[in-house]
């Protein structure tokens, strides 16, 4: 691992060539909402294959890029294997694997690091606290994006489980942690405790943060009002990604209609969040529903072979 080369470059050889052949991307749908769909392989072995990748993108996960680049380029992991397990007994709370929601937003993270070169993280969630010591809550995924269509935040919520749990959640964290005032909370908190980013998010960061520090004496409805305007003159897109990873195995029993059939669990997911009504004050993001049918959510889950295979 003691090449000198960059985040982008470790990542790429690390997961993203690892990842062809197990997970597979599908045209998106654009209705009211996007709805991007997603399967593994179908080979007897597939969930676990995914278990591994996710697994071996802890270290992606837990760590600000700097601290990849650092500990690629002097060996201090032999595999990723080992930084793995060092990653998950080091930096990540142990909670029980069966309500744990690590693996959840493992593989948003991952999915949005394959699929979405230009992104960088704000902050490693990971790594810092907030003030009841616990890592940094509300949402499970903060990134910018730059392409050609300008700059966008995403602020993602992932959940991996039955169906019926999946919807649910995801429903209930659209309601509740997408106000201007839940927003403006976690954001002015992760701008303060960013790490490496591009020379493009940092500047942003920093203005954002001088906002925070500016408007500290101000009430919460001013202080986030201040956040949103600030996003709409920078012309800032929000976008939440909401990863619904759910146990499905009768997408995967006929290999012949594996695209007829996640094509049926889109429709799905259209017909049921198309029914509801989502409220954001002060901005319109747009929601990208990640639909992602899984084989068998307990063998991805599986201490022995699955994600948490050597980490505990």
């Amino acid at each position: 691992m003691s090449d000198n080369m960059s985040y982008n470059d470790i990542f790429d050889k690390e997961i993203i060539q690892k990842s062809k052949g197990i997970i597979f991307s599908f045209p998106p749908l654009d209705d009211k909402h996007r709805y991007q769909p997603y399967s593994h392989d179908i080979t007897d072995d597939a969930v676990e294959k995914l278990g591994e990748l996710m697994r071996h993108n802890l270290l992606f996960y837990s760590y600000g890029e700097d601290e990849v680049e650092k500990a690629y380029e002097s060996d201090k992991f032999s595999s990723l294997e080992q930084a793995a397990k060092y990653a998950y007994n080091n930096r990540l709370p142990h909670r029980d694997p069966k309500q744990d929601g690590l693996p959840s937003e493992v593989l948003l993270d991952l999915l949005i690091q394959i699929y979405n070169p230009n992104a960088y993280k704000l902050a490693v969630r990971t790594i810092f606290r907030q003030d009841d010591n616990n890592e940094i809550k509300g949402y499970d995924l903060t990134y910018f994006t730059k392409d050609s269509t300008g700059i966008s935040l995403w602020l993602g919520q992932a959940k991996l489980g039955e169906k019926k749990y999946c919807k649910d959640g995801i429903n209930k964290d659209l309601i509740e942690k997408y106000t201007k005032n839940y927003l403006a909370k976690q954001l002015y908190f992760v701008c303060d405790k960013r790490m490496a980013v591009t020379d493009d998010a940092e500047s942003i960061l920093e203005v954002i943060d001088k906002l925070n520090a500016r408007t500290i004496d101000a009430d919460d409805d001013t202080r986030s009002q201040a956040l949103i305007n600030l996003l709409n003159e920078l012309r800032i897109t929000i976008k939440i990604p909401c990863l619904l990873a759910y146990d499905e195995n009768n997408v995967y029993n006929d290999a012949s209609r594996i695209y007829e059939r996640i094509q049926t669990e889109v429709e799905g997911m259209k017909n049921h969040f198309n029914g509801k009504s989502y409220s954001f004050s002060g901005f319109s993001p747009q929601i990208v529903f990640y639909v992602f049918p899984i084989g068998s959510v307990t063998r991805l889950r599986d201490k022995e072979k699955g994600f948490y295979a050597g980490l505990c």
